[in-house]
Order: C-alpha cells, then sequence, then structure tokens
C-alpha cells in the first residue's frame, strides 16, 4: 500500500526538502515505476507533483484536455459520464493505477468525468515530459502499454457482461470484481473497504438508484451483503458467485 507522508508546518528548505520527499516515495512506492533503476525513478520523481482531493471533488471534468499523465497515489476515483436525469459510473481505480492514461495517450478530450471517491493524491507528470521519458525507456514503454490494453479490455469485457443481465446478476458481479481487487479475508467473510453510496451502485451497474436499494436491502436482510461505514462485507462470496452466473436471475429486477 502506498503511503504519502504529509508536509510539516514552515517554510524555507526544510519544507521542499520534505515535499521532493514526499514525492520521492511516491514515485518509489509506485508498481509501474518499480522496474526503472534508480536514476529512473529519480528521473520521474523531478519531473512530478502531488495533487490532493477531497471526497466528491472533480479531478477533471468530460471535455477537458489532458495536460498530465496522473497515478493514483491514495484514495479511490471514479470515470463517471455525467447525464442530467443520471450518470454511468465507466470504472473505478485505486491506489497505484493511472486514470484518464487513454485520454492523454490520444490527446483527445477526456470522454468522461474523473471524481475522488475519498481523500486522494494524485501523483502527475506533465504530458509532454512523460512522453520523453517513454521515448528514452523502450522496456518501460512496453509495460506502459500493457497497462493500458489490460484497462481497454476491462471496459469493453464490462459493457459486454452487462448487456442483458438483471440489475442483481451486476451487482453481484461488481462486488464480486471488488472482492478480488481490493477485498480483504477475514474471520467474517471478505472485507471491501470503500465507501460507495446506493447512487453509486446503480451509476455502475448502469440502473436506476431505486433498483439498486432493492437488491441491496434485500441481500442486507439475507446476510447476503453487509454494509458498514466505508466498507461491505461479503460472509460467502460463493453465494455471489451463484446470482453472478445468473443460476439466481429470476430474483432480481430487470432495470
Amino acid at each position: 500500500m502506498i503511503r504519502v507522508i504529509p508536509g510539516p508546518e514552515g517554510g524555507g528548505v526544510t519544507r521542499e526538502t520534505d515535499r521532493s520527499e514526499r514525492i520521492a516515495s511516491a514515485v518509489r512506492a509506485v508498481p509501474m515505476f518499480r522496474g526503472l533503476p534508480p536514476d529512473g525513478q529519480r528521473n520521474v520523481a523531478a519531473l512530478a507533483t502531488l495533487r490532493d482531493y477531497k471526497r466528491g471533488e472533480h479531478l477533471w471534468h468530460a471535455g477537458d484536455t489532458p495536460e498530465w499523465f496522473t497515478i493514483i497515489v491514495r484514495g479511490r476515483v471514479k470515470v463517471v459520464k455525467e447525464g442530467e436525469s443520471s450518470d454511468v459510473i465507466y470504472e473505478l481505480f485505486g491506489e497505484g493505477e493511472p486514470v484518464g492514461a487513454i485520454a492523454v495517450y490520444n490527446y483527445m478530450p477526456y470522454p468522461a468525468s474523473a471524481v475522488a471517491l475519498e481523500p486522494t493524491t494524485l501523483l502527475m507528470l506533465p504530458r509532454r515530459d512523460w512522453f520523453e521519458l517513454l521515448d528514452r525507456n523502450p522496456e518501460f514503454a512496453r509495460a506502459i502499454i500493457r497497462e493500458l490494453t489490460r484497462l481497454v479490455l476491462a471496459l469493453t469485457r464490462k459493457l459486454d457482461e452487462m448487456r442483458g443481465q438483471t440489475v442483481e446478476t451486476r451487482i453481484a458481479q461488481l462486488f464480486l470484481t471488488l472482492a478480488e481487487r481490493i477485498g480483504k479475508e477475514t474471520k467474517e467473510g471478505t472485507e471491501i473497504a470503500i465507501q460507495l453510496t446506493r447512487q453509486e451502485v446503480a451509476d455502475l451497474v448502469a440502473t436506476t438508484v431505486e433498483s439498486a436499494i432493492r437488491v441491496l436491502s434485500r441481500w442486507g436482510r439475507e446476510g447476503l451483503l453487509v454494509t458498514g461505514e466505508k466498507r461491505f462485507l461479503i460472509p460467502s462470496r460463493e453465494k455471489l458467485k451463484e446470482i453472478a452466473a445468473g443460476s439466481d436471475a429470476t430474483r432480481g429486477p430487470l432495470a
């Protein structure tokens, strides 16, 4: 897990040195930079800056120009297509993951907005400097391309999976995916330490908040998914897998 060390009060050389060390520490902890030699990590740190966001704050809006390559150091971010009547959450990103990278690589306006799901810190590198760094490190560039390919395939798979499925099936798949990515095994079951509102769950599976509330409320009564403060608990993944596979598809609403 990546830890961001808060800077001390006061100014001068000490504060600047501490800021530089925060950035260097963040670079060393990001998985995609671990394969770089020390000189390469120092080069990244020299280009980078850290920026903090509060829960609910926009990192950018759809249509903004991508001038920075951004990696999450702390917190989680949702990428969301905001609409007048409802939103659709395309993906969730967590610590160590690049966010908005496809727009940066194609130098196209962001197709969707990015919003902090919790207090979040970004490691940010200017787009032009980032590409110069990739040009000097072919192996590193190939590793980044593999990561971007994974993101595109994950989004494509998600859209394919949602076609024709019940809301209950889609919500089960969502929480199983979260369990795989950020779940922690406890005596009670799989704990998912993330704060999601009912509306955000609905946006993630492209349904109405009323449908999401009905499913989650019933699951709570049946002990399939326990909602706590800033966390969810799955007592049995196997039961959710049955629903995700469609064996209980007739139980859930269609939209």
